[in-house]
């Protein structure tokens, strides 16, 4: 045999065996689990001793002097005496004031010194739809037999001529003319108050003064309406500008 195979043969003889070791470690380990479980599973079926207490109810003395009252009863509904009702009092009427006696002062007594009596009412002036006043405006000619020259005969309204006169003068510029200077236009009025036909019948000379003139009447177009009891469809005025 060689040095070699010697010296391993050796060594597996003189190796220490672990295997009776490890056997008696489980067998211990074993042990003590077993030891554990049986003395833990003793331990909880042995009863447990809780300390005992007592207890006593004590009562409150009453202190010295003091009555017991026993609670009365409460009295049922039918049982329930009525409750007196108060009796209605009087009110006192507050008594008429009588006014003093008014003082009649006689008819001789003087006025007072600050007493002025009060004008009458002045009734306005009639509105000159002819145009015979003094300056100027617009008008419809002179009066002749209670007839209007630039109106025809048979229109007697005469709130509408009035009202025809202020819409046209509010829509007139006057320009700077001489005094005196005068110009007469034609237009006709339909019934539902449209204007046409509007020319210049009578120059003033100016043609700046004809102008305005038509233009009032272009501004004022249209007018309010004929009156329904007019029983023409028409009306034809000739109207007068002066300054």
């Amino acid at each position: 045999m060689d040095p070699v195979s010697r010296i391993l043969a050796d060594r597996e003889r003189s190796a220490p065996r672990m295997m009776p070791w490890v056997v008696l470690a489980v067998a211990l380990h074993g042990l003590i689990v077993g030891a554990a479980f049986f003395f833990g599973r003793a331990a909880s079926a042995r009863p447990a001793h809780l300390p005992a207490v007592s207890v006593k109810l004590v009562r409150p003395e009453r202190p010295p002097g003091r009555s017991v009252t026993r609670r009365q009863p409460k009295p049922t509904m039918a049982a329930a005496t009525p409750v007196p009702t108060r009796a209605a009092t009087a009110v006192p009427q507050p008594k008429p004031t009588v006014a003093p006696p008014v003082e009649k002062i006689s008819d001789d007594a003087m006025p007072a010194p600050d007493a002025h009596p009060t004008p009458a009412p002045t009734t306005p002036p009639a509105t000159d739809l002819t145009g015979t006043g003094s300056g100027g405006g617009l008008s419809l000619g002179e009066r002749d037999s209670g007839q209007v020259p630039g109106i025809p005969a048979d229109f007697h309204f005469t709130y509408y001529i009035e009202r025809m006169l202020t819409l046209i003068e509010s829509r007139w510029f006057k320009p700077a003319v001489q005094e005196g200077t005068a110009a007469q236009v034609r237009f006709r009025i339909h019934r539902d108050g449209r204007l046409d036909n509007i020319e210049i019948e009578g120059s003033s000379g100016s043609p700046g003064f004809d102008r305005a003139a038509l233009r009032a009447l272009y501004a004022a177009n249209p007018l309010p309406p004929l009156p329904p009891a007019y029983g023409k469809s028409t009306l034809t005025v000739h109207l007068t500008f002066s300054e």
